[in-house]
C-alpha cells in the first residue's frame, strides 16, 4: 500500500466499534514519513532503516541537507554529489 492509496474498508476489532484496520497501517506509514521531515544529526548517525529514494536528512556535521539517491543507499548533497 502506498501513502496515496488510503484504505476505505472497515472491520470490527475485539467486538468494539467498526474501525478500518487498513487505516492503522496507512496512518503509521504517514507518521513515519512526517517524522523524517525534521530528521537531523551527525554524519555518523545517519538513518540506516526506513530509507527510500528522496528521503532527506540534515547532516549537522556537514551543515546542510542531504538526500538518498538510490537503493544502495547513496547519500547526496543538493548538487547530486555523494557525501
Amino acid at each position: 500500500m502506498s501513502i496515496d492509496s488510503a484504505p476505505f474498508t472497515a472491520s470490527v476489532i475485539d467486538g468494539g466499534e467498526p474501525f478500518a484496520n487498513g487505516w492503522v497501517v496507512w496512518i503509521t506509514k504517514l507518521q513515519m514519513l512526517a517524522g523524517t521531515l525534521s530528521d537531523s544529526g551527525t554524519t555518523a548517525n545517519r538513518p540506516t532503516k526506513n530509507l527510500w529514494i528522496g528521503r532527506r536528512y540534515f547532516d549537522t556535521t556537514l551543515g546542510y541537507m542531504i538526500w538518498v539517491k538510490d537503493s544502495t543507499p547513496t547519500w547526496v548533497n543538493g548538487a547530486g554529489i555523494g557525501v
